[in-house]
C-alpha cells in the first residue's frame, strides 16, 4: 500500500506534540516514499516557519507595557523579569516543542531519502536531503540557543547541552548530549547540507535553503561559539555566492509593511514561534521598542523610520519575514556585521570599516551618511557591536549575542524594571540557560535539568 504525504501529515498532525521525545515515537513512523512527499514535508512553513520567543523575551530590546504582564503565563512573565523558575507541570513549551518536531519531519526527509538513493536521480535527492540536514541543524541551534549554557571552549565537553534527536527509531537512546557534541552535531549538519544544497538561493520559496543560507547559518553558529575566524570563513563564502542589500531610499520608509517574504536581502525565512503571546502582545501595540536604543538612530538613519513606527512610545513594523511576526531567519545585513566584526577582532580595521560602511550607506539618506573610521580594532568593534544592535533588532539574536559577548569584555548585565523594581541577569549566570520543561523530564529521567 503507498502512502502519500497527505497520510503522513494526518499521523503527524495526530501525534501528541508531548510525544515528541517520549520512549513510544517511532512505533508506527511512516517515511515519505516521493521526492514529493518530501518537498512538502519540508515546505511545511507550520512546522518550519516558527523558531523560537523566549530569547526574545529574555533579551533587551523591548518591554511589556504593564498592563500586558497581567495575562501572560507566569513562566513567559518568569523569563522576562529573569526570575528563577520552572515550567508547570503540564505546560507546553513551545520553544522546545517546535525545534523537536522540526527534527523529527527532517528525519523523515533523511530516512526517505536513504530509501530512494539509487532508484531516482541524485539531482532531484540531493537539494531535498541537503534541506533536511539544514533545517535538522537550525532546530537544534535554536534549541540550544534557550536551553544549554552558552559555548565556552574551555568548558563545553562538560557543560551539558541538548537531547540529539538523530532518527525516527523507537530505540534511540535520549539524553542530554555535552555543549561540544551539539555544536558539533549543529556544524557536521551544515557541512552535509553544503554539500547537496544549489549555489542559488530559490527566489519564490525563501523557505527552502540554499548553499549561501548555509553558510551564513554556519556563520551565525560559530560567532555564538566566539570562533571568529571560521565564522569569517563562512560568511564570506556566503556573500561569493549571493550579495544583494536593499536600498532603504527607495521608497520603503512610509510603508506600514516594508519588507516582502520574498525581498532581495532574505536568504532563508523563518520566524518567532506566536504561541507565547508575543505575537499577540505586538499586535496589540503592548510590545515597545527599548527607548535607550531608539535614541541611537540618529538623524538621517532610515532605519528609524524603517523598522519602528512614529507613535511614542514606539513599536515594531513589520520586518523580513513580510509579517508583524519578527523575523528570524538569514539575511544579508548579518553577513555584512559578521565579516565586519571578525576583521576587527583579527586587527584588520579598514577591511572591517569597508564592509560596515558598505551596509550602512545602503540605510542612510543619499549623501547624508559620513563613512566610520577607527584609529584602532577596539574602537572599531565598540562602533561595529553597536551598530549590529541597531541593524538586528528584534531578529532573535540579541540574547545569543549577550551570552557569547559575556565570555569576554566588556560583560552586559540585562535589567527589567516592573512596578519600581529592578530585576537582573548577571553576566555568566547559569540563568542564561532556562529550565527544560517538566514534561520533558516526567517521560525521560535520563534528561537532566539545568541548574534551577
Amino acid at each position: 500500500m503507498k502512502y502519500t504525504v497527505a497520510l503522513l501529515l494526518i499521523f503527524l498532525q495526530a501525534c501528541n506534540k508531548n510525544d515528541l521525545l517520549k520512549e513510544k515515537q517511532g512505533t508506527a513512523i511512516i517515511v515519505p516514499e516521493t521526492p514529493g512527499d518530501m518537498q512538502a514535508l519540508l515546505d511545511n512553513e507550520d512546522v518550519f516557519g516558527p523558531t523560537t520567543s523566549l530569547n526574545f523575551i529574555c533579551g533587551d530590546e523591548f518591554y511589556f507595557a504593564d498592563t500586558a504582564l497581567s495575562d501572560l503565563k507566569q513562566s513567559i512573565v518568569n523569563a522576562y523579569l529573569h526570575k528563577d523558575f520552572l515550567f508547570d507541570k503540564e505546560e507546553e513549551v513551545s520553544d522546545w516543542n517546535n525545534g523537536y518536531t522540526q527534527a523529527y519531519y527532517a528525519n523523515n526527509v533523511l530516512e526517505g531519502v536513504a530509501r530512494l538513493r539509487g532508484s531516482i536521480d541524485d539531482k532531484i535527492l540531493d537539494p531535498l536531503e541537503g534541506d533536511a540536514w539544514f533545517k535538522r541543524s537550525f532546530a537544534f541551534f535554536n534549541v540550544a540557543q534557550v536551553f544549554a549554557p552558552p559555548y565556552d571552549s574551555l568548558t563545553a565537553a562538560d557543560d551539558q547541552g541538548i537531547p540529539l534527536r538523530l532518527t525516527i527509531r523507537q530505540n534511540e537512546v535520549l539524553a542530554r548530549s555535552s555543549v561540544a557534541a551539539t555544536y558539533k552535531e549543529i556544524i557536521d549538519d551544515l557541512g552535509k547540507a553544503i554539500q547537496l544544497l544549489p549555489p542559488t538561493i530559490e527566489l519564490v520559496h525563501r523557505n527552502r535553503s540554499s548553499r549561501p543560507a548555509a553558510y551564513a547559518l554556519l556563520a551565525r553558529v560559530y560567532l555564538s561559539m566566539g570562533a571568529y575566524n571560521d565564522a569569517l570563513d563562512a560568511a564570506n563564502r556566503s556573500l561569493a555566492l549571493y550579495d544583494s542589500l536593499i536600498n532603504f531610499n527607495t521608497g520603503i520608509v512610509s510603508s506600514s509593511t516594508p519588507f516582502s517574504a520574498t525581498n532581495a536581502e532574505t536568504l532563508y525565512q523563518s520566524t518567532v514561534s506566536n504561541t507565547d503571546a508575543l505575537y499577540e502582545k505586538i499586535a496589540l501595540r503592548e510590545v515597545f521598542v527599548d527607548s535607550t536604543l531608539l535614541a541611537e538612530y540618529k538623524v538621517g538613519d532610515l532605519r528609524r523610520a524603517v523598522f519602528f513606527s512614529r507613535s511614542s512610545p514606539a513599536t515594531f513594523k513589520p520586518g523580513y519575514y513580510g509579517k508583524l511576526t519578527p523575523f528570524t531567519g538569514l539575511a544579508m545585513a548579518e553577513l555584512y556585521l559578521i565579516i565586519s566584526e571578525c576583521y576587527a577582532r583579527q586587527g584588520d580595521v579598514n577591511t572591517a570599516m569597508f564592509y560596515l560602511n558598505k551596509l550602512l550607506k545602503s540605510r542612510w539618506k543619499t549623501g547624508q551618511y559620513i563613512p566610520y573610521t577607527a584609529a584602532t580594532p577596539e574602537i572599531a568593534l565598540t562602533i561595529i557591536l553597536l551598530e549590529r544592535r541597531k541593524e538586528l533588532i528584534f531578529r532573535g539574536l540579541r540574547y545569543t549575542d549577550v551570552r557569547r559577548l559575556n565570555k569576554k569584555q566588556p560583560l552586559l548585565t540585562l535589567s527589567r524594571t516592573m512596578q519600581g523594581y529592578t530585576y537582573v541577569l548577571l553576566p555568566n549566570s547559569w540563568r542564561y540557560a532556562l529550565p527544560i520543561p517538566e514534561q520533558v523530564l516526567r517521560f525521560n529521567n535520563r534528561i537532566e535539568q539545568n541548574k534551577y
